[in-house]
């Protein structure tokens, strides 16, 4: 009897010790949040913002690591193929659903990143040099039309998103320019500037500097309403073009993580983002905070997947590898 008992409490003694292991509170170390861009960017803000709130919030410590190249590629990739434990996850922005169609092959499966939250949103700026003396999108829109390929665009490349973006306003208002890529839209502002180029469509950083110093035009945003930053600029829908399109930055994580670290992270980004300081952050760039359930970030995810696909393939943007 007195060896069945010690038997006994032997086994409850174990058996309380791997409960105590198996609810263990995540995490239990460092996260690390990759991000595939330029640091000082905006996904390098973002990511840092969100890093530091949410390391504040928990006392769990978020580490931002730059995995930069490859237009973003590198750091998907190294994001994608790490290890699915819940210790890893990758800002990921909107060209990340434009990868697909451009790409005949990447050296990574495309689904092994899972939307967690999304983070923020901007609208893109239409932009034209002042001197051109447009004043508004329908009379960019007429000079195009009546001058088919005469005019032309900047963008940061071929594939790129200013690319891939301004073929889906041309699509939408029925005009043709001639791309002109650069290696990058500083350089492709500067092109604008220099009035080799007629039109940029960017992101908002890129251009309010030259909006605000009246070096540029700002003739429409490609919001669903207008930007609290460009109060007085049209929508593009508001002067005829149904152009609505956003840039946007998101958290994702490695195929096959644990959903508790799915949920805990999710729930950690949706508080930061709530938090005033952080939401003054993001406007400050003319975005806007927005936290999201995994499941609609995932349908943002598919929808803009099949969308910039298409828009690729009817463009006939290819890539060179």
């Amino acid at each position: 009897m007195n060896i069945l008992k010690t038997t006994k409490c032997i086994a409850l003694v174990l058996m309380a010790s791997v409960s105590t292991i198996c609810a263990a509170e995540y995490p239990e170390k460092p996260i690390t949040f990759i991000v595939p861009f330029a640091t000082g960017g905006i996904a390098d803000l973002f990511a840092r913002s969100i890093a530091q709130k949410v390391t504040e919030q928990t006392g769990k410590p978020i580490v931002v690591e730059s995995k930069l190249g490859a237009g973003g590629r590198i750091g998907y990739a190294a994001g994608a193929k790490a290890a699915p434990d819940g210790y890893t996850f990758v800002i990921t922005d909107v060209t990340y659903t434009m990868l697909p169609a451009l790409y005949s092959k990447l050296p990574w499966d495309h689904a092994s990143l899972v939307p967690v939250s999304l983070i923020a949103q901007m609208p893109y700026i239409i932009a034209v040099n002042a001197d051109a003396k447009l004043p508004s999108l329908p009379h960019v829109i007429a000079l195009a039309k009546a001058n088919p390929g005469k005019m032309n665009f900047g963008s940061a490349g071929v594939g790129s998103v200013n690319q891939v973006v301004t073929a889906f306003f041309n699509q939408l208002a029925g005009i043709e320019m001639t791309h002109i890529p650069y290696r990058g839209m500083s350089e492709a502002m500067v092109g604008l500037l220099g009035g080799s180029v007629d039109l940029i469509i960017t992101a908002m950083p890129t251009a309010m500097a030259q909006v605000r110093g009246g070096k540029v035009v700002a003739v429409g945003v490609s919001g669903p309403s207008r930007s609290a930053v460009l109060p007085n600029v049209p929508t593009a829908s508001e002067s005829g073009v149904p152009f609505v399109a956003s840039i946007w930055i998101g958290l994702t994580a490695p195929r096959g993580t644990p959903q508790t670290a799915l949920d805990w992270m999710q729930k950690q980004v949706s508080i930061a983002l709530s938090n005033p300081d952080v939401r003054q952050q993001v406007a400050k760039v003319g975005a806007e905070a927005r936290p999201t359930t995994s499941e609609e970030f995932a349908k943002l995810f598919r929808d803009d997947t099949l969308r910039w696909g298409d828009v690729i393939r009817s463009a006939k943007i290819v890539v060179d590898e």
